[in-house]
């Protein structure tokens, strides 16, 4: 019988051990129209940046991980509801948003641009900002958004993608959209795009520029530090500098 009682007592231990020990999982936000950050490929299969950031991530923690195809202004919602555990939304800090969310280490760094006519291009974005005839478009829920409400004087044009605010750009529906400098870097260099051109330099303001962070759901407060040992490891490593350099043209670390 004592016998018996010590091999209960062993399996036990050893099935708590493996409960401690079980490969965690996640689930991300992501959007997938933000090429070349996260969109779909003629297959329909997740790809870019953000989604190679995400997949190198979840191998670096050892966790598996699924995909959650997210607007990306239902992302912060989704974070605080617990239904996505993180999300590669390419976040910048504000005091409004750490109140909802937590966030990882830097993972690149962001500016903003002023897009329009090719023949525009001389204009400086300030001036622009303050004249009250001009319309610009700008994703709904994005830093620029609020940044254009706060700071200027211009039409706003709410849209629901970069991709959106450019078609409305080359039909001369609006006069400018504002939007990350990359964002717009990947659509200026397409065909369809001959005409356009970034007006002036990026917009020099610290709500629409700087280190760019992973969300993660308060739900989960000891993630953010097994995804920043992650972060600086895939940088020691070299592992982020060979992602960004699979995208972007430049450092943007």
């Amino acid at each position: 019988m004592n016998y018996l009682k010590q091999m209960l007592c062993g399996l036990l231990i050893l099935a708590s051990s493996a409960e401690s020990y079980a490969q965690p999982h996640y689930k991300i936000g992501i959007s997938d129209s933000f090429q070349p950050f996260n969109y779909r490929d003629a297959g329909g299969e997740l790809k870019g940046f953000n989604v190679d950031i995400a997949r190198a991530l979840c191998k670096e923690m050892q966790a598996r991980c699924d995909f959650v195809v997210t607007p990306f202004s239902k992302v912060i919602p989704a974070l605080e509801e617990g239904l996505i555990d993180f999300a590669t939304s390419n976040f910048l800090i504000t005091p409004e948003r750490a109140k909802r969310i937590n966030f990882s280490a830097k993972y690149y760094r962001s500016t903003t641009s002023l897009i329009g006519s090719l023949d525009s291009s001389h204009q400086s974005p300030m001036a622009i900002l303050s004249d009250k005839n001009a319309v610009i478009a700008t994703q709904q829920s994005s830093a620029q958004a609020n940044y254009l409400k706060a700071n200027s004087q211009v039409q706003i044009k709410e849209i629901s993608s970069i991709g959106a605010g450019l078609e409305l750009l080359r039909q001369k529906k609006v006069d400018y959209l504002i939007a990350p400098t990359l964002f717009a870097l990947n659509f200026l260099q397409k065909s369809e795009n001959v005409n356009l051109d970034f007006i002036g330099n990026p917009i020099d303001h610290p709500d629409l520029s700087g280190s760019v962070h992973i969300g993660i759901s308060k739900h989960h407060p000891q993630l953010k530090e097994k995804m920043d040992h992650a972060l600086n490891a895939m940088l020691v490593n070299g592992q982020l500098r060979a992602i960004i350099n699979q995208y972007f043209p430049f450092d943007v670390y």
